[in-house]
């Protein structure tokens, strides 16, 4: 009896230790700054399907990645590409990114909101 419950209690733990490690995490504002795309015939396209950069407010540059086998499912439309183009071409523009963890630790693109500079604390909380 010690034993199964032992199990079942391991068994919650990981299940709780994996649900958590899949849950939307909020990235800081950035600026983008970076923006790498790979076709169907690229080397890396079985790795990822993208890349964005964002500069943080410290300055540090944060990747964030989609598709592939470091992000699996979580893919980005041709739309949404065009959208984080558009920010990147406006030095205006600043996005904060909704990810998920991936393989080796990767911050995987889930979602993303893009707003003008100007308003960034009406826009983000």
């Amino acid at each position: 009896m010690r034993h199964t419950l032992r199990v079942l209690l391991a068994a919650a733990l990981l299940a709780c230790a994996n649900s958590s490690a899949i849950a939307d995490e909020i990235g800081e504002v950035g600026t983008p700054v970076g923006l790498s795309v790979n076709t169907l015939s690229a080397d890396t396209f079985l790795q990822y399907h993208g890349q964005l950069f964002l500069k943080a407010a410290d300055g540090t540059i944060v990747e964030y990645r989609w598709g592939g086998t470091s992000c699996g499912s979580r893919v980005l439309t041709d739309t949404q590409v065009a959208a984080l183009q558009a920010a990147l071409d406006n030095n205006k523009m600043r996005i904060q990114v909704l990810h998920q963890i991936g393989q080796g630790n990767v911050k995987c693109v889930v979602g993303f909101t893009v707003a003008p500079k100007s308003a960034v604390k009406l826009v983000f909380p």
